[in-house]
This record gives C-alpha cells, sequence and structure tokens, in this order.
C-alpha cells in the first residue's frame, strides 16, 4: 500500500512538473513573437514615421536599438563581419526621463570564410536569459544545424535540434526533449558564453552612452 501511493505521488509530481515546464515554454514562445513583432514593425533611422506599414498607417514604431559592427580581415579566413543587434526595455519609473534599460533580445550574424553563424537570445522582464536560438554550419559532415534551448531558472527545460543538408531547405528534426544530449552540449555552451559576452557589450554601451 505504502509503494503504491508513493508511485501515486510520483506520477503526481512528474505530470505537474511536466505541465508547469510546458507552460513555462509557452510563456517564452508568446514573448518571442511579442519581441519579433516589435522589432518587424521598427523603422529605421530619423525618418522612421516613413517607414508605413500600409498605406493608412502613420509609420512604423520609432527604432531603439544598439548595433555592433565588427570588419576583420582574420588570417586562414579572410574578411570576417559580425553584426550584434541589441534590443531593450525600459527597467525604471515611466515618470524618469531617461529611465535604466534593459536588454530584452539580442541578434548575432557572424562568419568566418563561407560559414555563416546566426543566433538569438531572449531575455524575460527581469533580464533573465530564457531562450537561445542559433544555426550553425557543420562543413566537415555538410550539414546546417538549428538548435533551440528554453530555460527557466537557468535550467534547460526543453531542447529542440533539427538539421539539413547544404543543398537542402527544410530542417528535419533529429532531438527533442528536456534534457541536452552530449552531442549538443559543446554547442549550448558556446551560446551561453556568446549571450555573457552580449550582456556585457550591452552594459557597456548602456553605461557609455550620452544622453
Amino acid at each position: 500500500m505504502k509503494n503504491r501511493l508513493l508511485l501515486v505521488l510520483l506520477v503526481f509530481l512528474t505530470a505537474v512538473l511536466s505541465c508547469n515546464a510546458q507552460k513555462a515554454v509557452d510563456d517564452i514562445r508568446k514573448r518571442y513573437g511579442e519581441i519579433k513583432q516589435m522589432i518587424s514593425l521598427m523603422g529605421e533611422g530619423p525618418n522612421w514615421q516613413d517607414n508605413a506599414i500600409d498605406a493608412d498607417s502613420p509609420g512604423g514604431w520609432p527604432p531603439e536599438y544598439y548595433h555592433v559592427k565588427i570588419v576583420q580581415n582574420l588570417p586562414g579566413t579572410g574578411y570576417h563581419e559580425e553584426n550584434v543587434r541589441m534590443y531593450y526595455e525600459e527597467d525604471g519609473n515611466a515618470e524618469e526621463i531617461y529611465p535604466p534599460l534593459r536588454l530584452a533580445f539580442a541578434s548575432s550574424k557572424y562568419n568566418f570564410a563561407a560559414r555563416e553563424f546566426y543566433e538569438e537570445y531572449l531575455y524575460n522582464t527581469k533580464g533573465k536569459l530564457i531562450f537561445i536560438y542559433a544555426q550553425s554550419p557543420d562543413v566537415d559532415f555538410g550539414k546546417i544545424y538549428e538548435l533551440r534551448f528554453y530555460l527557466s531558472g537557468g535550467k534547460v527545460i526543453n531542447t529542440i535540434v533539427k538539421k539539413r543538408d547544404f543543398n537542402e531547405e527544410i530542417f528535419q528534426e533529429v532531438y527533442s526533449g528536456k534534457d541536452i544530449p552530449n552531442l549538443y552540449k559543446e554547442y549550448f555552451d558556446q551560446y551561453i558564453a556568446g549571450a555573457k559576452k552580449i550582456e556585457n557589450m550591452f552594459k557597456a554601451i548602456n553605461d557609455g552612452r550620452n544622453l
């Protein structure tokens, strides 16, 4: 009887944790969609009002982001270009003229020779990393990987990995689960380090901006 009760409790707790994890993933997807929608509506430059969405629209949203561009000529791989965009939210009293800013979303696109990489980092309203999306080529095997990592409380709660051949357009799912297989842990560690660099970059720019 006691063993049966423990089994029932274990099944119940597992179901609760699974539901909580799914809700966290759903919340992350919702915030991701909202942030991407906001970015898609942003105009560019001082005449952003002229970036009308349609004939009846007064224009897009004002552009609000930091943009860092790095151009180098690297030994062995030649031309290297890296573009990092950091989108922010106000993190203070609405009555403040210049409220403090909080990193909300960042994208990084860069190359080494013909290999092109792309990464996205999503943060919650407390400035915590909650989602990583990346495309990474594997020249040795002629594959391009698409990876998604969902996080809650600093821990991964869901991982999705897809891949395709260089000459294909559609990604095929190769893994989906709450853990990170050993094959993809190196990728995850790399992106966590990348997120930290972007966070440090954002802080440096934010602290040094002229108001």
